[in-house]
C-alpha cells in the first residue's frame, strides 16, 4: 500500500447520513473495480473509561449488521477511503465541540498503521485537530482490569492520553494503539 494523503478535497460522496452525523455510508472501490460499501459509526455512549470520547468505526457490515473492522480490503484508493473517513469526523466534532472521537487499532498491524497515517499527515491534520494517543488502554479495556497477562508490566502502560508531535518518533513507548482526535478551537485572532 502506497502512502495515505488526507485531503478533503479528495473525498467520495456519502450514500446516507445520519441528521446527527453519526451514521454514515458511502461507497469505495476496490483494487480488483467492485464497489463495496462502507459504514462510518460514532457510538452512542461515550466510552466507560473516558466519558468525553465516543468510539468512530469503520468498514463494511458482516453478516449480523455490524461494521467488520477485522477484514482486510485492497481499496483502489486508500487516501480518498481515510480522507472520507476524517471528514465526517471533522464535521461531526464540529457539531458535537465538547466531544473527542477515539479510533481504535484493534490488533498491532492496524495500530502502526494508524499511527503512520498520522505521522504521514500530521501538518494537514493537525490543521483541524488536536491528536492523542494511549497506549495498551483498549486491551486492558477489552480483557477486563482481571483478565490481563500475569505478570503484567504495569510501567508499560500509559493510562492517559499523549499529544502527538510531528518530529516523535515510534518507539516502543510511542506505540499508540488508541487514538483521540479532538477539533482544534481556532481564535478569532488565528482568522
Amino acid at each position: 500500500m502506497k502512502a495515505v494523503k488526507i485531503d478533503f478535497d479528495n473525498t467520495y460522496d456519502f450514500d446516507a447520513i445520519s441528521s446527527n452525523l453519526k451514521i454514515g455510508t458511502f461507497r469505495t472501490e476496490l483494487a480488483d473495480g467492485t464497489d463495496v460499501p462502507l459504514r462510518v459509526e460514532i457510538a452512542t455512549e461515550p466510552h466507560r473509561l473516558l466519558p468525553y470520547v465516543y468510539n468512530l468505526a469503520f468498514g463494511p457490515l458482516n453478516e449480523n449488521g455490524e461494521i467488520d473492522d477485522k477484514i482486510q480490503l485492497k481499496h483502489k484508493d486508500y487516501s480518498k477511503v481515510f480522507s472520507t473517513i476524517i471528514i465526517n469526523a471533522l464535521s461531526y466534532l464540529t457539531e458535537n465541540p465538547t466531544h473527542s472521537l477515539g479510533i481504535d487499532g484493534s490488533d498491532i498491524r492496524r495500530a502502526i498503521m494508524y499511527y503512520r497515517f498520522i505521522k504521514g499527515n500530521y501538518d494537514y491534520l493537525n490543521e483541524f485537530f488536536e491528536i492523542k494517543g494511549l497506549k495498551y488502554y483498549v486491551r486492558i479495556s477489552r480483557l477486563g482490569k482481571y483478565d490481563y497477562d500475569n505478570p503484567f508490566d504495569f510501567e508499560d502502560v500509559v493510562t492517559y492520553p499523549n499529544e502527538i508531535f510531528r518530529d516523535e518518533r515510534m518507539t516502543a513507548d510511542k506505540l499508540y494503539n488508541y487514538f483521540i482526535f479532538n477539533k482544534k478551537v481556532i481564535e478569532e485572532n488565528e482568522v
